[in-house]
């Protein structure tokens, strides 16, 4: 039996996820960002679907799901984040202590908050 080609999902509870690629190098070249989303989204949760993950490796988002993985770096054993996007909202930005302005954020976009 042949080398089993794996990345390592970082999780959203902080698991690591194993996840099974391919078993030539061949494949491993060729594989996609859509078909690791896929495979991904094998070992979440039903209403978890390949359309709600974002994946970031070496603080570059895997945003272009046709993409080959191995143009972004990717090999055998790398380490992926996963972040879940959720429906956009409104996010309440802090202007200085006791100043709130609200703005319509992108879904995807990570938001910090810091308390004065």
């Amino acid at each position: 039996m042949g080398k089993i080609y794996q990345v390592i999902v970082h999780g959203l509870r902080d698991e690591m996820l194993p996840i099974d690629l391919c078993n030539t190098e061949e494949q491993m070249k060729s594989m996609t960002v859509l078909q690791l989303k896929e495979k991904i989204s094998e070992k979440l949760p039903d209403n978890a679907g390949e359309d709600a993950l974002r994946l970031v490796f070496t603080d570059k988002p895997l945003d272009e799901d046709h993409k080959p993985l191995s143009e972004y770096g990717i090999q055998h054993m790398s380490v992926i984040h996963m972040i879940l996007k959720v429906p956009g909202g409104e996010a309440v930005l802090s202007g200085g202590c006791g100043q709130r302005t609200s703005a319509a954020l992108p879904s995807s976009l990570p938001v910090s908050v810091t308390a004065c």
